[in-house]
């Protein structure tokens, strides 16, 4: 009897369990399929999503503990099935919603950090492909410009971020932009990209990442509604006066009195690094994020 009890205990919690965790995947998918309602927040929708999915997980368990191990078990062949033809892995789902993780402290435009949009895992995973930080060329290339632009003496007063800010100058200074061919979402290669310096937005932000990575440097790739930019890792939020100094030193006539913008994200200051704004720091194309796309160190 004792024996008995002891396993109806367990079987209750691993129900239990499951109705929990079930609850996240479910409310991502209903997100996926259900339009926010609306002027209705992407925030507060997926809240709405997330409380309707734990309803149903509720519901589900109270008519047969059975139908809610079931669809776990068809959950986890749903998404072992994806993964086989990378259509959609745990990692793009992390993806998807790394952004809601970015917090936007110092941003002068009312943002939408979490936006769940179906595609970016493909970005994802053909960006993290396209990326050549440790390539000779790319390394060569980096080092090169680097110390284009700012002399030594800026590089002592102000550290890493001048080698960056040097880059950036160099990139954005000679960049053409160029459409992909018709019907096709190219991504180049930064040994394409770094002797042409021409492509679309893609094109630039691989390369940008790519070449400041090569020099010791942090970057990674946001994507937003209809574009994708590079952000680039020059501190920690108590370095944003220090950073702004150097920005006003180094581009004074492309900042001339503009804003410096930037995301927090666990207290490091991150700066954009796109080709629309005219120095780093500058205005956000599209301050709505689908995707922030890290790289490890």
């Amino acid at each position: 009897m004792t024996q008995y009890l002891r396993l109806s205990l367990l079987l209750n919690f691993v129900v239990r369990f499951i109705q929990i965790i079930i609850v996240f995947p479910m409310a991502v998918l209903l997100s996926f399929y259900i339009p926010p309602f609306g002027s209705l927040d992407y925030e507060l929708h997926f809240m709405v999503c997330l409380m309707l999915a734990a309803t149903v997980s509720v519901i589900i368990t109270k008519i047969s503990k059975k139908l809610i191990v079931l669809m776990f078990i068809g959950m986890l062949g749903m998404i072992a099935f994806n993964s086989t033809f990378k259509d959609q892995t745990l990692d793009g789902i992390y993806a998807d919603y790394n952004a809601m993780l970015v917090n936007m402290t110092s941003n002068p435009h009312k943002v939408s950090y979490f936006k769940p949009v179906r595609g970016t895992y493909f970005q994802d995973q053909r960006v993290r492909s396209a990326m050549q930080s440790t390539h000779p060329k790319v390394r060569a290339f980096a080092v090169e410009n680097s110390t284009r632009y700012f002399h030594d003496e800026y590089y002592r007063k102000f550290g890493k971020p001048t080698r960056y800010f040097s880059l950036f100058k160099h990139i954005r200074l000679n960049w053409k932009y160029v459409n992909d061919p018709l019907g096709m979402d190219y991504y180049s290669p930064p040994t394409e990209s770094m002797g042409l310096l021409a492509g679309d937005c893609d094109d630039y932000a691989i390369l940008m990442a790519s070449s400041v990575m090569a020099i010791g440097g942090e970057a990674r790739i946001v994507i937003s509604p209809n574009h994708m930019y590079t952000e680039v890792k020059v501190g920690t939020v108590d370095d944003i006066d220090k950073i702004s100094f150097a920005l006003r030193t180094l581009f004074p006539d492309e900042l001339n009195g503009g804003k410096i913008h930037f995301h927090e994200t666990g207290g490091d200051l991150w700066i954009n690094f796109d080709y629309t704004a005219h120095y780093p720091g500058g205005p956000f194309l599209e301050p709505e994020l689908y995707s922030v796309i890290t790289f490890d160190r």
